[in-house]
């Protein structure tokens, strides 16, 4: 199988080519913006230097969430038009699983921190153990008994709390884990849907206040 991943939802513009689990091409370029300007074209130069044509790709994984928001939906746009352009299939995976595996432990407590959220995910092995979600600190370690890794961005906030707790550093998923993850699982069970878990509230004319979806 050969797998396009694409990855946009912190601060950086990432792509990893996979053909049956080998690494042919990982490229990461870390940015707080411009993941518009640059994916396209970054995709075009790491499919034309690992020798791929875009029809010859078998499958497309992008990450869906929690992260940015105009990065995550610059990500799924992209990913989602280029599947439907090749007609193939679109894999959504969460940002926070992503991070857990790529920490290689076997007990994984992933974590991210955007505009003052915490948003968190626990995996043993492959089995989720804890749903991604939006707590605070104190939540989320309640929820969870024996000992853990921690990793992601937001893993220090964690930390505080378990000084005990080994930290796996990773500030961005890593793309080839994305697309290592895309391989195996079922595109109608796993769209590129964006993950919702949180509300924004925004300001109508006279202060109003209104909640909206945010990620």
């Amino acid at each position: 199988m050969l797998i396009l991943a694409v990855d946009t939802a912190l601060n950086a513009c990432s792509v990893a080519i996979l053909r049956s689990g080998e690494v042919l091409l990982s490229r990461v370029e870390p940015m707080a913006k411009g993941q518009a300007e640059r994916l396209a074209p970054m995709t075009r130069e790491v499919l034309a230097e690992a020798g791929v044509e875009p029809a010859a790709l078998d499958r497309i994984a992008v990450t869906r969430g929690p992260g940015a928001f105009t990065g995550l939906r610059i990500g799924l746009a992209f990913a989602r038009g280029l599947a439907v352009a090749l007609d193939r299939p679109c894999v959504g995976i969460s940002t926070l699983e992503v991070l857990a595996h790529g920490a290689s432990a076997l007990r994984t407590v992933a974590a991210i921190e955007v505009a003052g959220s915490l948003f968190v995910g626990a995996w043993e092995g492959r089995a989720c153990r804890l749903e991604p979600c939006r707590q605070s600190a104190e939540d989320v370690l309640a929820r969870l008994d024996g000992d853990w890794t921690l990793t992601g961005p937001g893993a220090q906030t964690l930390a505080r709390l378990r000084p005990d707790w080994p930290v796996v550093v990773q500030d961005l998923p890593d793309p080839i884990v994305l697309a290592q993850l895309a391989q195996h699982l079922d595109p109608h069970l796993n769209p590129p849907a964006p993950l919702y878990l949180r509300g924004h509230e925004a300001k109508l004319p006279g202060g109003i206040s209104l909640e909206v979806d945010s990620l």
